[in-house]
């Protein structure tokens, strides 16, 4: 779902110029014979995973184009059984340049039953300046707190020095 929704965030706002589209690119395309055909990018994936044992599980791809890490796309289950989708996007020197969060929740208010509570959070930085955010709660505009941007933030350090700023270097620590 995130995937879909970085590719059609990408092909609407690349059509208007955003300087924020979230570029992607694929090595392959399926032709109707199901053939991948080539195209002009050189794209490579690499999949990973990891557990700090307390809070999350992991799943990550890391997508690299003309060896670039341009993105990391990540799949989290919580100990509860939630989930989380994240996406961190990266520019030149593999600086990051967006951060997306989209993640279900259960909640529950006083007596009442709990329900499912969908969740996104977008961030766009520059380098370590946060140009802007913004959060939907069941497609409901809130208030993004300094804390979720921390926390984004922090765990984006993490799963990057899990890979590498390039598709032939070693893991780095930034």
């Amino acid at each position: 779902m995130l995937a879909v929704a970085a590719a059609s965030a990408a092909a609407s706002t690349a059509a208007c110029g955003d300087k924020r589209a979230a570029t992607r690119a694929d090595s392959t395309a399926k032709s109707t014979a199901g053939a991948p055909v080539a195209v002009a990018t050189d794209t490579v994936k690499r999949q990973g995973s990891w557990s700090d044992s307390v809070t999350a599980e992991s799943d990550y791809t890391a997508a690299y184009v003309h060896s670039q890490l341009v993105v990391i796309e990540e799949q989290m289950v919580f100990p509860d059984g939630m989930r989380s989708s994240r996406a961190y996007f990266y520019g030149q020197s593999a600086a990051p340049t967006r951060i997306i969060d989209e993640r279900t929740l259960t909640a529950a208010s006083g007596n009442s039953s709990p329900t499912t509570v969908r969740a996104r959070l977008d961030v766009y930085l520059t380098g370590d300046r946060v140009d802007s955010s913004g959060k939907m709660v069941d497609n409901v505009a809130k208030t993004v707190q300094p804390y979720e941007i921390d926390n984004l933030r922090r765990h984006e350090r993490e799963i990057f020095a899990r890979v590498s700023t390039t598709n032939s270097a070693p893991p780095t620590n930034r």
